[in-house]
């Protein structure tokens, strides 16, 4: 009994791990983008930058340190 539940327990390892290998291996590799570079929704900027200018249905932007300036009240 103990021989069965330790090979259904190696089993289920093995395939938790090979599904999220074939997981990653789809995704591809992200790289750190750094600051004044293109980046779109799915890259990652370097620190303190964040991916700018993704607003109305942009699909890139900037990675910048600092959003862009508030709106000045009228």
């Amino acid at each position: 009994m103990v021989k069965k539940m330790l090979f259904v327990i190696t089993l289920a390892a093995a395939l938790s791990a090979s599904a999220l290998s074939v997981n990653q291996l789809g995704r591809g590799t992200q790289a750190v983008l750094a600051c004044g570079s293109p980046c779109t929704r799915a890259d990652f900027c370097k620190k303190p930058c964040l991916c700018f200018g993704l607003f109305d249905g942009a699909t890139t932007g900037i990675c910048q340190p600092e959003g862009p300036a508030p709106l000045r009240p009228r």
